[in-house]
């Protein structure tokens, strides 16, 4: 296939684009079918027309981006050096690098992270960010995305009115880097009160206030693991146990994480739950009642011990579902595909049964079902007549999809597909990847700044990996 970055760069009128398969998600599929656009907006959706002027790319199917709902790409430096652990330590460990990294190694980290997702065909994320500079890495690198601005505070101090005065102050540096480099269309602003076991109640509630009179969308980690269940349950288990030896006041909920979330002003049509491993039917129930949102994120979530989402009960409540890929620390890597296998394989082994979810509701959940988790399918998620021209090409020429791909698409992106079969991903009409290059990012130095930074987290936190890797024997 050609260089289109200059094409597309350059182009004067509409570009066409045709293939073996389009896959529109909203509608039936295409054989041989083009897709058309300028402006940064779809044109065109459907068979390909028999005039001249569209380049054709052969044995690949054209999709709207992959829409990944939950992510944090400045942790991509720390990827593998927390293993085979339990969640708890796991947490905690992750929690105390973190302290090791200066600004431009955030922003190094997560731009790193960003050229990884539009390579894996990925053009819109939401991340849920620590130190801001997904901001920057979106709005350098050309995706698009909602960053959330992660809030903690399970401490009685300092005062809620300080810490809001505290976002507010982020948010507001957040807006102005958006609006310097001309990305506030690209990339939204959200909130995310980063978990109960980590935002004490009062907060949360102020939070939620301050999400609803602001417009902001606001993402929550919930009902993620044992760990959490336990401490929200019986009052116990290792959370319990790290709360006793900071003289952190806890008192026993009895009622779920989900619930208490409810019950602390936190769920709402604007709130993305994440992961919610261990809902009830109750929980679902609450987040369905709420109008909530949910970020299913199986690899991590499945590497973690944590366990498997109810994902047929969460779709049957009608809620809107996305998937995730979680940081790199736990997913390892934003393969889109893998992640769309493992939600089918752990669907279907939850359930026993091959209906839980088919291959066609995984690139659903990968697509359109994540631009609705965002709020933001009227301008994502599918390829549609003055959407957004976001799109990505995978190739299915491959000897691992023959035959699949000359006859069934949904089967081989789903099932045999990878984030290296790839070949171009398009936001607005512009290409973020092309053919293994990065038109807006220069990878090698990415590369290289990240490795300095390793070397530099592995001396500073020997005393962390080391404890660590005691806990893996």
């Amino acid at each position: 296939m050609p260089d289109l970055t200059d094409l597309l760069r350059n182009a004067d009128g509409p570009v066409r684009l045709k293939a073996r398969w389009v896959l529109p998600i909203s509608g039936p599929l295409f054989e041989d079918g083009e897709v058309a656009f300028e402006g940064g907006k779809l044109t065109y959706v459907g068979k390909a027309r028999p005039d001249a002027g569209a380049l054709d790319l052969g044995l690949a199917a054209i999709l709207p981006g992959f829409i990944n709902v939950h992510a944090h790409i400045e942790y991509t430096v720390l990827r593998g050096l927390l293993e085979d652990m339990p969640f708890f330590p796991w947490i905690r460990a992750l929690t105390g690098l973190k302290t090791f990294l200066s600004a431009d190694d955030w922003i190094t980290s997560a731009s790193l992270g960003a050229a990884e997702m539009a390579a894996a065909g990925v053009t819109t994320i939401g991340d849920a960010c620590d130190a801001g500079a997904t901001v920057s890495a979106l709005a350098s690198s050309g995706l698009r995305g909602t960053v959330f601005r992660e809030v903690f505070g399970i401490e009685p101090s300092p005062p809620v009115a300080q810490t809001l005065d505290i976002l507010k102050r982020q948010l507001a540096q957040m807006t102005s880097t958006l609006v310097r480099s001309g990305a506030e269309g690209r990339v939204h602003l959200g909130i995310s009160p980063h978990a109960p076991y980590t935002v004490r109640a009062e907060l949360f509630e102020a939070l939620g206030d301050f999400a609803d009179q602001s417009g902001y969308l606001q993402t929550i980690h919930l009902a993620e693991s044992p760990a959490e269940e336990a401490l929200f349950q019986i009052g116990g288990g290792p959370f319990k146990e790290m709360f006793d030896r900071r003289g952190i006041p806890w008192e026993i909920k009895n009622i779920s994480p989900i619930a208490y979330a409810k019950q602390s002003g936190a769920l709402a049509a604007s709130t993305l739950a994440v992961h919610c491993v261990h809902a009830t039917d109750d929980d679902i129930t609450l987040l369905a009642n709420a109008g909530a949102s949910v970020a299913h994120c199986p690899r991590s979530n499945g590497k973690l011990g944590a366990g498997l989402a109810p994902l047929r009960a969460l779709k049957a409540r009608g809620l809107d579902i996305g998937l995730g890929t979680d940081s790199m620390v736990s997913g390892n890597s934003v393969d889109f595909f893998e992640e769309m296998r493992a939600a089918v394989y752990g669907a279907r082994a939850r359930e026993q049964d091959t209906q839980a979810l088919t291959a066609k509701e995984a690139l659903f959940l990968a697509t359109l079902g994540g631009a609705r988790a965002l709020h933001r399918e009227r301008e994502l998620g599918s390829l549609e007549r003055g959407k957004q021209a976001d799109l990505c090409v995978v190739r299915l020429d491959g000897i691992h999809h023959a035959p699949a791909g000359d006859d069934s698409p949904e089967a081989a992106l789903v099932y045999s597909a990878r984030a290296s079969d790839v070949c171009l991903t398009l936001v607005d009409g512009q290409a973020v990847y092309d053919h293994s290059r990065f038109p807006t990012l220069d990878v090698a130095r990415l590369r290289q700044s990240v490795g300095t930074t390793r070397k530099k987290v592995r001396m500073e936190g020997e005393k962390i990996l080391g404890e660590a890797n005691q806990r893996r024997k």
